[in-house]
């Protein structure tokens, strides 16, 4: 599957401004991404950014190049692909689609209808690899620990519940969620045993599209201090 991106052009990474603004050499830039992300954002780190000015920056950074590939940083781009999977019938036969859907004083990127069920999903971006392993997050996370228990709680009223990781580094082999955010890891396997099914795939950047490829190994690293027990029941990814 091929997600195509606007038209890219070339920069350099001076350094992160603050959460959602990086400093570049053509100019302030707006980073759809709240993560660390400082094995990335390293100064003079090459990166493509589509021009599109605003009263306080010069365009939208997608993109940065480590280790010899493309990695995307625009977390916008999850949905995205999680909404092509849908569209592609990946989750089974589509009716109905409603974007940010309000629910229990949260909003989840989707609600829809598949196959005559009602169901809940929620897109998360990932680009952090070490070693081949996608991890998530890179920053501690509790509104996404937050989604996991509503979807738990979805899935034990009888609808169909999802969380998509979308892992956006060709580098990467497998996922986990990093156990040093043990809120986020304990609220997964919750979800996992409530009936949600956690996914993740990898997506390879070019700087013309990206592109959806095979989901991912999941891999359940152990919390310090616990038991380190992994989620009952099968699991997909």
């Amino acid at each position: 599957m091929r997600l195509p991106l606007p038209a890219l052009w070339p920069c350099r990474v001076l350094r992160r401004a603050h959460r959602f603004l990086v400093e570049a050499d053509v100019g302030p830039l707006h980073l759809p991404n709240s993560g660390r992300m400082a094995e990335l954002l390293r100064p003079g780190t090459p990166g493509h950014y589509h021009p599109r000015p605003t009263p306080k920056t010069l365009g939208r950074l997608l993109l940065v190049e480590q280790e010899g590939v493309l990695v995307g940083v625009d977390a916008s781009l999850a949905a995205r692909v999680l909404e092509a999977l849908l569209r592609g019938g990946f989750f089974g036969p589509l009716e109905a689609l409603r974007r940010e859907a309000p629910v229990a004083g949260e909003r989840l990127d989707f609600r829809a209808r598949l196959g005559g069920k009602e169901a809940f999903l929620e897109a998360k971006n990932c680009n952090r690899v070490e070693g081949g392993l996608a991890l998530f997050p890179d920053a501690p996370t509790p509104r996404g620990a937050r989604h996991l228990r509503l979807l738990a709680a979805l899935a034990r009223e009888g609808h169909a519940a999802w969380a998509v990781w979308v892992v956006q580094h060709p580098l990467a082999q497998a996922f986990a969620l990093d156990p040093e955010d043990r809120v986020l890891w304990q609220a997964a396997r919750e979800a996992l045993e409530a009936g949600v099914q956690l996914l993740a795939f990898r997506v390879r950047p070019t700087l013309e599209a990206l592109h959806l490829e095979a989901p991912l190994p999941w891999v359940w690293l152990s919390p310090r201090g616990g038991s380190g027990r992994p989620p009952s029941g099968p699991q997909k990814g």
